[in-house]
């Protein structure tokens, strides 16, 4: 009786996340742990019972000798159960720095990637109630503010589909539990195990915290209680940013000073980090005390640069956030996204040239930018295309050269991703 009760609810939990999917096509990210293939079972299951299928997808991160084992063993569970399945390889390039958050973002990327060529609208991640409490406990460990501590959200809308997480409100223990019913094996990874590890750690304290009083519901609780609290402050950001924000076409955004010195600190902070953040197509905020150094530049009027992005004072207590230029890499012009926001067009016989920052030099050697709308800062991080040191196309700065650019989010997409979904 006892797994039936477990199974019926881990099923409620998974249709009442997955019902708007009914007609779009799904996929399980999938790593061979207890987690990810209760989830994928749990997912197949729905899809029979909605007479549709699913894919799945797993990421070998190269990080430990057998992980190219741990994906074949995913593909051969996935195989059994006739769900169509992909392994994609991470050859990480550079293995300075954090790693592990290295290897999220590779995974992330690369998974985001898989989606869109598949056409797959929405992806399902294994996190776990007991995932929000370890997250919540590494982020206070850390001073997190609101942001910090607030929960994963079920649903998160990025690169052009869904991230879904049907587990957030089940615990990691009724998983196995399932799984254990049901016969079906999973991989324990070794780094689960690792000390050196800050989530090791503190799944490792748990059991005295929760003799304590926090446990992983009420830490998952608490984490609910403050993505509520961070919603109402991106509303008020998002309602001054509708008021004296103004995106271009350019890449930068201007921001009016009236308003913004009337703003309370912490909706200020947010709109100009937001800013950065969009400019630069980070996925992460500035630090704070950067943050307010930037700030107190700009009351008294001095040019800041912060996160790859200048912010220039408008002399009348505003700003424009643009990137900096220096801060864009080049690329072949095959590329079709440009320093991660810019979609860029470059027909079949000019591929061989070179994307670049127009820069400095791209703009004295095209006067003609003066006539258009945008300024100087703002035009110097747009993409150009270059033959040597030729220049022969700047699109935003009015030398069209049989090149187009476009940023591929949109200009209002500064807007729609103030507020987290």
């Amino acid at each position: 009786m006892q797994l039936t009760v477990c199974t019926a609810r881990l099923t409620s939990e998974v249709e009442r996340v997955l019902s708007p999917y009914l007609d779009r096509g799904v996929a399980v990210a999938v790593s061979g742990g207890g987690d990810s293939m209760a989830l994928l079972h749990l997912a197949r299951s729905w899809a029979e019972r909605s007479r549709r299928g699913i894919r799945a997808v797993t990421v070998d991160h190269n990080l430990r000798e057998d992980s190219a084992a741990e994906a074949q063993f995913v593909s051969d569970a996935c195989k059994a159960a006739a769900i169509p399945h992909d392994i994609l390889v991470w050859n990480r390039q550079d293995s300075s720095g954090n790693l592990q958050d290295a290897a999220r973002s590779a995974r992330r990327s690369l998974i985001g990637d898989w989606a869109r060529r598949q056409r797959v609208s929405a992806v399902l991640l294994g996190h776990t109630r007991d995932d929000q409490a370890e997250t919540f406990l590494m982020r206070l460990a850390r001073g997190s503010g609101v942001d910090g501590l607030a929960a994963m959200y079920a649903v998160e809308n990025g690169d052009g589909h869904d991230w879904v997480r049907p587990l957030l409100r089940v615990s990691r223990s009724s998983l196995r539990q399932h799984l254990d019913g049901l016969g079906i094996a999973w991989c324990e990874d070794p780094g689960n195990e690792d000390m050196r590890f800050a989530r090791v750690r503190m799944r490792a304290a748990r059991p005295q915290l929760e003799d304590l009083g926090l446990d992983a519901r009420t830490l998952a609780d608490t984490a609910g209680r403050m993505k509520v609290a961070r919603a109402g402050l991106e509303a008020a950001t998002l309602d001054l940013a509708r008021r004296i924000a103004v995106p271009t076409a350019a890449g930068s955004v201007r921001i009016l000073a009236d308003g913004l010195w009337e703003a309370s600190e912490e909706i200020r902070l947010r709109l100009v980090s937001h800013a950065l953040k969009w400019v630069a197509a980070s996925r992460y905020r500035p630090r704070l005390d950067a943050l307010g150094r930037t700030l107190a530049a700009l009351r008294d009027g001095k040019q800041a640069t912060l996160a790859g992005c200048l912010v220039v004072p408008d002399g009348s207590g505003g700003a424009e956030v643009c990137r900096e230029a220096g801060a864009v890499s080049p690329a072949p012009a095959t590329v079709g996204r440009f320093d991660a926001r810019w979609s860029v067009s470059v027909p079949e016989p000019l591929r061989q040239l070179e994307i670049r920052a127009l820069g400095d030099r791209g703009l004295r050697l095209w006067p003609g930018w003066r006539a258009g709308p945008h300024g100087r800062n703002a035009l110097a991080a747009t993409p150009s295309l270059w033959q040597k040191d030729d220049l022969i196309a700047a699109p935003l700065a009015g030398l069209p050269g049989d090149c187009d650019c476009v940023l591929a989010e949109g200009v209002e997409s500064f807007f729609g991703s103030i507020v987290t979904h």
